[in-house]
Order: structure tokens, then sequence, then C-alpha cells
């Protein structure tokens, strides 16, 4: 059995305003804005004056958060934002015409205004920390910390664009990801500045045979060519030396047992351009970019939502059985 809840202005929905809702997709990535997309009939009454209850309800900005429950779990909040958009679309026939409700979640806020970002003497983590807090619907943070850079001069950030933009460059740079969660309590959301984990979570395994089956379809691609060693450079501007890291594909921590390539196969090499300079600590840039050329396997499936009782949601791990030995990825 799933169920669902909606909450509007932080508040739950009524019986009449779930009523009015015919339709909610929620759209979820690693790396993006989560969606949802409420569909709304409407129409007219006798003086042929359209219905705008469903405007009225949904006015810009108000706070929306979806939950879901799968048999006898608890409820996993899906996304909880505000409404960004909403479009109409009316036709002649009855009940043809639609309003459709876009929220997405409280990293919105951080996406909002274009600015000159200057930072002194901070490292990526204490940005990111002092970026998130500057929403007030995010009130709690899951931050990681991040390394000083390998060299001994003075730190300074400068960058142009929005809040999330900078928190995303900041993350790519470290091998990690600036994303927000909805938080336990509608309205008060979570920022994350964290690593991809390597660890299983709490969602049960995918399985595609056997009787536990619950995959309807599961399609992989790997690509052979993407794994690489990472090599990078830093000139010190004091001393004019060089400094040379290096990053193997085994010196990474993986998900499964088995490596993307074989020990006798060579990986691709790679020389990082020279864009963050000694701002940061070479290994762990190194470490970064060759995690990301480390996802060398790709998969699209379909799961029989009948028989899996879990909620997949982005950045956890889950464990693929019925296809290959030991497979794990983060969703």
């Amino acid at each position: 059995m799933i169920e669902y809840r909606l909450y509007i202005d932080n508040t739950p929905a009524s019986r009449e305003q779930l009523d009015l809702v015919e339709d909610i997709t929620v759209e979820q990535a690693v790396d993006m804005a989560w969606e949802a997309r409420l569909q709304i009939p409407i129409g007219t009454d006798e003086q042929g004056q359209w219905n705008r209850e469903a405007e009225e309800l949904f006015a810009e900005f108000t706070p929306v958060r979806i939950e879901l429950r799968v048999g006898d779990g608890a409820f996993s909040p899906l996304i909880d934002g505000p409404v960004v958009d909403i479009e109409t679309q009316m036709q002649t026939e009855p009940r043809q015409s639609m309003v459709t409700i876009v929220v997405q979640d409280d990293s919105v806020f951080l996406n909002r205004e274009d600015r000159i970002f200057r930072f002194d003497q901070l490292l990526d983590h204490q940005i990111a920390e002092e970026l998130f807090g500057e929403v007030p619907q995010i009130t709690t943070t899951d931050i990681a910390t991040t390394p000083a850079p390998s060299s001994n001069s003075d730190i300074s950030v400068v960058q142009r664009g929005t809040a999330m933009q900078l928190l995303r460059s900041l993350a790519q740079r470290q091998g990690m990801h600036a994303y927000v969660l909805p938080g336990e309590t509608p309205g008060q959301s979570i920022g994350c500045f964290q690593p991809f984990s390597t660890e299983p979570g709490d969602l049960p395994p995918l399985t595609l045979m056997g009787p536990e089956r619950n995959l309807d379809t599961f399609s992989p691609h790997d690509d052979l060519q993407r794994p690489a060693r990472v090599t990078t450079y830093a000139l010190s501007l004091l001393d004019k030396t060089v400094t040379q890291r290096t990053t193997d594909p085994g010196d990474l921590d993986r998900l499964g047992p088995n490596p993307a390539l074989d020990e006798d196969t060579r990986p691709a090499a790679q020389i990082l351009p020279p864009h963050y300079g000694d701002a940061v600590d070479l290994d762990q840039m190194a470490a970064a970019a060759a995690e990301r050329a480390s996802y060398a396997s790709e998969v699209s499936g379909t799961v029989l939502g009948h028989y899996y009782r879990g909620i997949l949601l982005p950045y956890q791990v889950v464990t693929v059985r019925g296809v290959d030995p030991g497979a794990a990825a983060p969703t």
C-alpha cells in the first residue's frame, strides 16, 4: 500500500484540498534541483468565469511539501520547497483544462541572485556553511570537512554567479556534491556538502531474478574509456617550485568488489588544467577528478512498484542482485 501526504504553506492539506489535485510527479536527480509538478483540473462556473481556487491556494513561492510511505514504513519526504511556476492550459472541451503547479526544493533560494563573491582565508566547507546560512528555510547543515590547500599562501575565492553555482563549483573540486534535502519537519530543509557514500544504506536490494524479484528492467551501460589516471600540477608563486600529484583508479574506494577495468588493462591518462592553482589540496583535487571518471557503469531500469518496499532517493547507495554479484551503485 502506497500513501502520500501533502503540505501547503507548512500545513497538512485538507481533504478538500487533496481532492483538487489529480496527479503528482516528483523528479529527482543528483546535482540538480528537485522538482514536483501537481496537475489540477479547472473549469468555469455558470457565469463562464474560470475557477482560480488552485492559483490562489498555490500562490507564488508558497511552501509545498510531499511525503510518501510504502507499506508499514515511515513517511519519507520527497520534496520541500516553494512554488516557482504556474502553467495554465485552457481548452474548450470539458475536463481538459488544467493548471500545473511547479515546485522546486529550497535550493532555489540559493540560485536567484547573481553576485560577486569574495571569501578570504576560508576553507571550502566554511564557505559552504556561510552560504547555506543565508537561507532561512535551510535550518540545518550536513557538511564534510575539506582539507587545507597544499600551499601556505593566502586563500582567496572570488567568483561571479549565484550562491548555488559557487557551492557546486567548490563541491566539484573537492569531489563532493552540494544540494538541499527536505528535513524531518516541513519548512526546515538541510543544506548538504558531502561526497558520495560508499556504504549501502537502508534501502532494500533491487532484485532482477528469483522469487524476490522487484525489477522489471535493468539496462547497464559500461564505458570502458572513462576510468582515468589523473595528474595535476601546481606552481608556487612564492618559490617557483612545481608540485605534482597523481591518483590512479585503483586508489579509490569502490562500491563493489570488482574494479571497472581488469588489472592488466591500463586506464586512460588525464592531466588537469591549472584551474585552481594552489588554492586546493592537490591530492584532493586529483582524487576528485579520478572519482568522477571512475563511474564507468550507468544503469537505467524500471522498478515493480507493488513489489519494491523502499523509496529510491538520490545520493543513497542501493545493492542490486540477480545481475552481477556484489553490484552496488549510488542512486
